[in-house]
């Protein structure tokens, strides 16, 4: 659950009700307030509000009210009706180091994926439903991008698996029976994981989102129900739908996340120092010198390279990191995720059986020459392509970690290139389910190195995914004008600023050495010299 918590007391006999929050707010440093506003907007969306289940006491149906007036906030309901019954309360959950109470209760809801935000809450968007004779929204929605995990919130058993068919406003969904009368649906995903007659653990992964059914784009709804609620006046939903939010336990952190952790892990406590392999092929004899006199930390690789490279450089550096681009060249056609994966898979077999875990998938899909406008329009149609691919491979290589690709940074050039925060945001879902991201950063000038446009994009994608595990697979002055002796002192404060930057794992420059196009990037000329860029990032004192 959210970090920021306020409390709303009631008006009435204010600074009792807040004398008995006293031991509450000194453990937890949660906030106190009598104004619904101030509550509402404390952090929206990203805060706890704690209340009391007593309408009588602010003068109106609190609960309904948050869900008009801010329907993404996350509710802490309390019985209590007096005072010394609400110090009851928080006195229990503060000596059972409870927060939010859950521990207590008899019937709980774990959160249900692996992205803590709640895209709409129960009961709002009244006028929305009311044609299907609902009084409101009949569950909750909750972030899942396109194939991530969807997981049980309780132990319980399948009763119902149901493919979509006859268009079901649920689309595939899944539906469980659970103990006392309580029943679960994890409507609109992408496909089943389990079987009617199944017996699943609270927390097992039954299915994978999508956005089956009557919805826009993917996330999971989750109902609850309770037999008998209808008839018994627990509800005023029809089919004993009641609201789950008093149940659901929200996560307050990751590792309350059913799943992995989002952010991958990463055994180095720094960001490696590293250089794109070969820019057009396999590692060449003469390349091998260069990454140990540079004392590289890490080297990127295409995944057309021999097993061999693999092996020559774990040589080198036994504990080097090693990442590769899975590579096929577009040229202007449409290549489908079923193409990209049978032409690259031979390839990534090889390597993945030398130990190879981090696989980038394609380079700069932002680029006509890298499928915009012919393999996809847009980032939408190109996040399905990811997901298609990554779907294919993960099934043949579990422990592969498959990133986002790096973008071509900057603005639009028409028949050229998409805006890469444009095609970023309509991929988006593509993003949240990689493993980890990859950012392309260049610059052609020490001021441009240090411009949130230049060498520090990758500052935006740390604000936008804080959880997740970030490369920055490119980085380069290309710029013919500024010496390699030049280039290599601003890679070397390049590397010292990544160096200590949480959550990023490696850096690698652009380029080793190429066949052509890189005359002004290459650490390694063909006329056999190396640039001066090698050797200042080899001598560098950090």
């Amino acid at each position: 659950m959210a970090k920021y918590q306020i409390i709303v007391l009631p008006k009435p006999d204010y600074y009792n009700w807040v004398a008995a929050t006293k031991e509450y707010v000194l453990s937890y440093h949660a906030n106190l307030t009598s104004d619904l506003d101030v509550a509402g907007r404390h952090m929206y969306p990203n805060q706890v509000i704690t209340l009391l289940d007593a309408p009588q006491a602010y003068g109106r149906n609190v609960v309904s009210w948050f869900r008009k007036n801010y329907p993404d906030v996350r509710l802490d309901i309390i019985e209590a009706l007096t005072p010394a019954e609400l110090e009851n309360t928080l006195s229990a959950r503060v000596s059972s180091e409870d927060r939010y109470g859950s521990a207590g209760k008899s019937f709980r809801l774990l959160w249900p994926t692996d992205y803590p935000k709640l895209n709409q809450s129960f009961g709002v968007n009244q006028h929305f439903y009311r044609r299907w004779g609902l009084p409101g929204h009949e569950g909750l929605d909750i972030r899942a991008p396109m194939r991530s995990g969807v997981y049980a919130c309780a132990a319980g058993t399948v009763y119902r698996v149901h493919d979509g068919s006859g268009s079901h406003p649920y689309g595939i969904h899944v539906r469980l029976r659970h103990q006392d009368g309580y029943r679960t649906i994890y409507a609109h995903l992408h496909r089943a994981l389990v079987a009617v007659g199944q017996h699943v653990k609270a927390g097992e992964q039954i299915g994978l989102a999508n956005s089956t059914g009557n919805s826009t784009g993917s996330h999971l709804h989750l109902t609850l129900k309770k037999e008998g609620a209808t008839a018994a006046g627990m509800t005023n939903y029809p089919s004993d739908i009641i609201d789950p939010t008093p149940f659901l336990q929200f996560p307050e952190d990751e590792t309350e996340l059913p799943g992995k952790s989002i952010m991958v892990e990463w055994k180095h406590d720094m960001c490696l120092v590293g250089v794109h392999g070969r820019a057009d092929g396999p590692l060449l004899e003469p390349d091998f010198p260069v990454i140990k006199d540079a004392r590289m930390e890490a080297v990127k690789l295409l995944s057309n390279a021999p097993p061999d490279n693999v092996k020559r450089l774990l040589h080198i550096n036994r504990d080097m990191f090693l990442l590769v681009r899975l590579f096929a060249g577009f040229r202007d056609r449409k290549v489908s995720s079923a193409d990209f994966v049978s032409w690259v898979q031979a390839d990534m077999h090889q390597l993945y059986e030398q130990g190879v875990r981090y696989f980038e998938v394609h380079n700069e899909p932002n680029l006509q020459i890298e499928g915009w406008h012919h393999s996809w329009q847009d980032g939408h149609q190109f996040a399905d392509w990811f997901l298609e691919v990554v779907e294919r491979l993960k099934s043949h290589y579990p422990e592969a970690l498959f990133g986002y690709p790096g973008l071509s940074p900057g603005h639009e050039i028409p028949g050229q290139r998409m805006d890469s925060w444009v095609f970023l945001q309509q991929s988006e879902i593509a993003a949240l389910a990689s493993d980890w991201i990859g950012c392309h950063c260049y610059w052609i000038s020490d001021t441009d190195m240090v411009q949130p446009t230049g060498g520090l994009v990758y500052e935006e994608f740390r604000r936008r995914y804080p959880e997740k595990l970030l490369f920055v697979t490119e980085f380069s002055n290309p710029y013919s004008e500024v010496s390699a002796r030049d280039k290599g002192q601003q890679y070397v404060d390049y590397y010292r600023r990544l160096r200590n930057v949480k959550g990023i794992g490696a850096a690698f420059s652009f380029v080793l050495s190429a066949s052509s196009n890189f005359p002004h990037e290459v650490w390694r000329r063909e006329d056999g010299h190396i640039s001066d860029i090698a050797q200042l990032v080899g001598n560098r004192n950090f």
